[in-house]
């Protein structure tokens, strides 16, 4: 009989150690997905992000396809000329979304990220602005614990505008973000960049996005 307790005991020692090491490793991955990150969704699952700030109210909608793509779609309300402060003009942009990853070692991940899509501008000097949207960018995502994840964001929003005053367009941002999960399906962020933006028809700029958002894993 003692020996049966002492068998048990170990066991449930065991067992224990198991339970302890699974919840370290879990600390150290993070997240199994994210909105400003580089972590994919896995195939079959769904995410809804919407977030409010500089230029742009947006809501999105991304799918995993595959083991390491995900493909959706993005709206917004803009009312900022893609960032830049001194061409404000009201209007909206519709985006298709491609994250492809790279890398995913747990802690550290590494994705591509590609958003064509339209663009328009009512501006009262010139009338409608009409253009066509072609950003690139790189994520590296950061798991700091179970809860928290960073990320650093370099990105090329390229555009181009056609008509009488447009042309060429190559914003370089450089910024990061930062989320919090509240639970492993529903999470907060923050991001923002900044940089120049390079125009073929007018003096370079200065290029700033930020934003405040929510997003919802299903």
């Amino acid at each position: 009989m003692r020996a049966l307790i002492v068998s048990l005991f170990v066991v449930a020692a065991s067992a224990r150690a198991e339970e302890v090491k699974v919840e370290v490793v879990q600390e150290d991955v993070g997240q199994a997905w994210s909105v400003v990150g580089a972590k994919t969704l896995a195939p079959g699952g769904n995410a809804l992000e919407a977030s409010v700030g500089y230029p742009a109210i947006t809501a999105g909608f991304l799918r995993g396809v595959s083991s390491g793509i995900n493909v959706g779609a993005r709206v917004g309300f803009v009312y900022g000329v893609e960032g830049m402060f001194r061409e404000a003009a009201p209007g909206f942009k519709l985006q298709g979304l491609l994250k492809l990853r790279l890398l995913d070692s747990g802690r550290v991940s590494l994705a591509l990220t590609a958003e064509p899509g339209f663009l328009y501008h009512a501006s009262f000097l010139q009338g409608a602005r009409v253009g066509l949207t072609i950003p690139v960018g790189l994520r590296l995502g950061i798991a700091a614990s179970s809860a928290i994840a960073v990320a650093v964001l370099v990105e090329l929003p390229m555009w181009v505008e056609f008509g009488l005053f447009g042309g060429f367009n190559l914003p370089i941002l450089t910024g990061g973000g930062v989320e919090y999960f509240i639970t492993s399906q529903l999470a907060v962020f923050f991001r923002a960049r900044i940089g120049p933006t390079i125009r073929t028809a007018r003096p370079a700029e200065v290029t700033f996005e930020s934003s405040l958002g929510i997003g919802y894993r299903f």
